[in-house]
C-alpha cells in the first residue's frame, strides 16, 4: 500500500479531546505542512508527544499535541501520525478537510486495523478482536477480549495446526514415493494428534454459546409461582419500576427483558409470567408456556418461593421440580419475603437458599455475590471462549474433516484420502488465524469496524 490514510479516531461529538490518525508513507510530511512546533525544531522525537499549533490557510486552527510514530513501530506498522486537538467536531471536520487536500485519502472502516494485519502486526483472530473489545460492555466481555487480542485466543489450535501441516507434508511425501510402499508419517501418532485436536475443536464449540452471552448478556430467568415477588425482585435489582407490581396474582402475563450489570457481567434478566397449574385463560397458558422456555436458554435460573412456607431444601427441591417439571441445569433458590419470617425459623440455617425481602430490599448484596459465584463457575472466566460465528463455523468444518480423517485412518483407506480431508482441516483453521484470507473474508470482517479504527 502506498498511499496514506487519515481518520478521525475518536467519536464524532463534542468532548475534550480528539484525535486524527494519519497512516501511510506520507504521514509525516502531510502532518508538518501544517504543524508548528511551540519550540524551536523541525522534526518530532519518534515516540514523543510535541506541544504545537495547527494552521490552515495561515490561520490558527488549533492548539495540539503531535504524536510521531516511525514504520514498523506503529499499530498499523507504517509511519503514524497522531494529533490530539480539543474535541469540536468544527475543528475535526476541517483538520480532516485540510489533510485530505493535501494528499491523505480518507481511510475506509477498519482500514488502520487491516494494515496492522496486512503488515503482520497482528493475527486476523486478533484483528477481529479489536472490534471485540471495542464493543465490550462488561468486564467479563472486556477480559474475553483482551485474551483474544493478546494471541492466547487459539495459541494451542494454532500449534496443532502446525503439527497437522507437518504430517500432511509426510503424507505428501509418502505419494510422491507412492509405488516405493513406504510410511513416512506414523499412522499411530497421527491418529493421536487428529484426536487431540479433535478434543480441544470440540471444547471451543461447545464454548460458543458461553462466548456469545457474555458479549450480548448472560440471560437469567427469573421463574416462582404468581404474586412470589418476581416483579419487585427485577425492580428491586434493577432500582427502578420496570415491571408492573400488584397485589393481584397473575400481574406478568408474558416474560420482561431488561439489562443488569453483576459482579463485571452484563445480564438479562428475565421476569416471567408466574407458573400454577391450572392457568385461568389462554393467555396465561401461553406466557406459562414462555416461561418454560425462558428456562431452558437461561444459563442460570433465579427459582422464587415465599420464605415462611418452606423449612428445608429437600422440600423446596421437590417443589421446584413439580412447579418446573425437572430441575434446570444450573439453579439459585432464593427465598424471598424474609421480613416475615421469625428468627427461629428453619429456613435461616439452609446455606444454598438466599434469603431476601424484595420489598424492603435486604438480602440483595448477597443474592448479587451470590450470583456471581454461580457464573464463575459456569466457566465464564475462561480465555479459550468462541464468541464470533465465523470462528464457530470454521472450526465445525474443520472438526468435520478431522473426523473424517480419522475414520479414514481406522478403514485402511487410501493416503490421498487422508491428505485430502487434512487439507481440508488445515484450511478451514487457517481462515480463523489467518494463514489463508480469501479477499471477500476480509471485506466482511473490516467492513464491521468503526472508520477510525
Amino acid at each position: 500500500m502506498t498511499d496514506t490514510i487519515v481518520a478521525v479516531a475518536t467519536a464524532w461529538a463534542p468532548a475534550a479531546i480528539g484525535v486524527i490518525r494519519l497512516s501511510g508513507p506520507e504521514a509525516l510530511s502531510i502532518a508538518l505542512r501544517h504543524f508548528r512546533f511551540r519550540r524551536p525544531r523541525t522534526q518530532p522525537r519518534p515516540r514523543y508527544a510535541h506541544h504545537g499549533e495547527i494552521w490552515v490557510e495561515n490561520q490558527l486552527l488549533d492548539e495540539v499535541v503531535l504524536i510521531y510514530f516511525p514504520k514498523p513501530h506503529s499499530y498499523t506498522g507504517e509511519d503514524v501520525v497522531e494529533i490530539s486537538f480539543h474535541g469540536s467536531p468544527y475543528i475535526l471536520r476541517r483538520a480532516l478537510e485540510t489533510f485530505q487536500a493535501a494528499g491523505a485519502r480518507l481511510a475506509q472502516p477498519g482500514e488502520f486495523t487491516l494494515r496492522a494485519y496486512l503488515n503482520r502486526k497482528i493475527a486476523l483472530d486478533q484483528a477481529e478482536a479489536v472490534a471485540t473489545l471495542i464493543q465490550a460492555q462488561s468486564e467479563a466481555a472486556h477480559r474475553l477480549a483482551l485474551s483474544q487480542l493478546r494471541g492466547t485466543y487459539f495459541q494451542k489450535v494454532r500449534q496443532l495446526r502446525q503439527n497437522l501441516i507437518d504430517y500432511l507434508a509426510l503424507l505428501e511425501l509418502e505419494l510422491d514415493f507412492s509405488e516405493e510402499d513406504v510410511e513416512f508419517a506414523s499412522r499411530s501418532q497421527l491418529k493421536m494428534l487428529l484426536s487431540e485436536l479433535q478434543g480441544e475443536m470440540e471444547r471451543l464449540l461447545a464454548s460458543y454459546r458461553m462466548g456469545q452471552a457474555i458479549q450480548e448478556g448472560i440471560p437469567l430467568a427469573i421463574v416462582g409461582e404468581p404474586n412470589v415477588g418476581k416483579s419487585t425482585l427485577l425492580n428491586a435489582l434493577l432500582g427502578d419500576s420496570r415491571a408492573i407490581v400488584s397485589d393481584i396474582p397473575g400481574t406478568t402475563r408474558d416474560t420482561i427483558q431488561e439489562r443488569l450489570f453483576i459482579g463485571g457481567f452484563e445480564l438479562r434478566l428475565i421476569d416471567t409470567a408466574g407458573l400454577r397449574e391450572n392457568p385461568s385463560d389462554l393467555i396465561e397458558a401461553e406466557g406459562i408456556r414462555r416461561t418454560l422456555k425462558a428456562v431452558q436458554e437461561a444459563f442460570l435460573t433465579l427459582i422464587l418461593v415465599e420464605a415462611p412456607r418452606f423449612d428445608n431444601l429437600k422440600t423446596l427441591m421437590a417443589y421446584a421440580k413439580k412447579l418446573l417439571g425437572e430441575l434446570p441445569p444450573n439453579y439459585l433458590f432464593i427465598a424471598n419475603k424474609s421480613d416475615l419470617v421469625p428468627p427461629h425459623h428453619p429456613i435461616w440455617s439452609v446455606p444454598e437458599v438466599v434469603k431476601i425481602s424484595a420489598r424492603q430490599g435486604t438480602g440483595l448484596e448477597e443474592l448479587q455475590q451470590r450470583i456471581a459465584e454461580k457464573l464463575t463457575a459456569l466457566g465464564t472466566s475462561g480465555e479459550a471462549l468462541i464468541s464470533n460465528y465465523r470462528h464457530y463455523a470454521a472450526f465445525a468444518e474443520a472438526l468435520e474433516a478431522v473426523q473424517e480423517a480419522l475414520e479414514l485412518i481406522e478403514a485402511g483407506r487410501e493416503t490421498e484420502l487422508v491428505a485430502q480431508a487434512m487439507r481440508r482441516a488445515a484450511y478451514a483453521i487457517g481462515t480463523i488465524t489467518g494463514e489463508i484470507t480469501p479477499d471477500d473474508i476480509l471485506g466482511s470482517i473490516f467492513s464491521r469496524f468503526c472508520i477510525g479504527k
